[in-house]
């Protein structure tokens, strides 16, 4: 399928964020559970749900002991209270805590080909949210831009999806207005209240699911993703766009203006030597986010802006 052609089946630009593009990815579930079963499957860490009864994380109910049940969960309040003895019943927990972290800090509001960072960071989300959801893990996580965020508590089915897309169209739509506007603030921010906040809303048992371009890694950022790997599993999802990487091929020596909205700098792509320095800073770049994930012990995966989501489903889920 084209660019523009897949773009009109998500009533997408690729610039702004409707929700219709963020609810096609419930469709797409099947096609992409027939890619991810050529990958060879992985140990799931963390507690998963079933209605399996017995001494596990989540009570269930309280009924009349009887021969065979253990007798550390018997519920001494009820016993004394009818004179007969009375067990305490539990299930395991499967309903695993699935937190969503997306970060719409102001470089992702780039793209030079499909899409801006800022919307494939929303589809994958989406795409991860609605995945979570089948299994039947309780979504929620935490949407944050320059200006606000917003914390959503784990909720089951659709409902802890839904509200979840809601919020990211809201922010992602108020992130793009102050980026049009050159009120982006100090973006340097964002990734760390992410992962401070989580800390403070997650609990045991919980899977993290970082997206972010990660141009905000420094130092503080990198301990805090160290000491919350120490708790919970977590996946980083790095959202990459190809300028990032290499200039674009061109032919003679006239500069190309390039800006950031408040800064504008002309480059030569046809000069090899600018090429080559250019491409060098990208590698430095990427040796530094890979190592940083590496040593938090953190799997990392590269998703392309300029591709569309399900033609590297592979690769982001393996």
């Amino acid at each position: 399928m084209k660019a523009l052609d897949w773009l009109t089946t998500l009533h997408s630009n690729g610039v702004e964020l409707g929700i219709a593009e963020l609810l096609y990815y419930q469709s797409k579930l099947p096609a992409f559970a027939n890619k991810r079963k050529k990958i060879p499957r992985t140990v799931q860490a963390g507690t998963s749900l079933s209605k399996i009864r017995g001494r596990g994380m989540e009570f269930d109910e309280v009924r009349q002991y009887q021969p065979g049940d253990d007798i550390r969960a018997i519920d001494w309040r009820v016993t004394a209270r009818t004179g007969q003895p009375h067990t305490k019943l539990y299930r395991e927990e499967k309903e695993r805590p699935v937190f969503v972290l997306t970060d719409f800090s102001p470089s992702q509001y780039f793209g030079s080909q499909l899409l801006f960072k800022s919307v494939q960071s929303a589809h994958l989300a989406a795409a991860l949210a609605w995945l979570a959801q089948k299994r039947g893990d309780r979504v929620g996580g935490i949407v944050a831009n320059v200006q606000s965020h917003r914390e959503l508590k784990p909720m089951a089915r659709q409902r802890g999806v839904l509200h979840y897309l809601h919020s990211l169209v809201d922010l992602h739509q108020q992130g793009l207005a102050d980026w049009r506007q050159g009120q982006s603030g100090n973006h340097s921010q964002v990734l760390t209240e992410i992962l401070q906040r989580v800390d403070r809303l997650a609990r045991p048992g919980s899977q993290l699911l970082l997206i972010s371009d990660f141009y905000d890694l420094n130092e503080n950022t990198a301990e805090r993703l160290r000491v919350l790997a120490k708790h919970y599993p977590i996946e980083a999802f790095w959202i990459i766009d190809p300028f990032e990487f290499e200039l674009p091929h061109a032919v003679g020596l006239d500069p190309l203006a390039v800006t950031d909205g408040k800064r504008q700098r002309r480059i030569i792509a046809g000069d090899k030597q600018q090429q080559q320095r250019y491409k060098n800073y990208a590698a430095q770049r990427q040796q530094h986010v890979i190592q940083q994930l590496n040593q938090a012990g953190i799997p990392l995966h590269q998703v392309n802006s300029g591709l569309a989501l399900e033609q590297q489903w592979r690769e982001v889920s393996r």
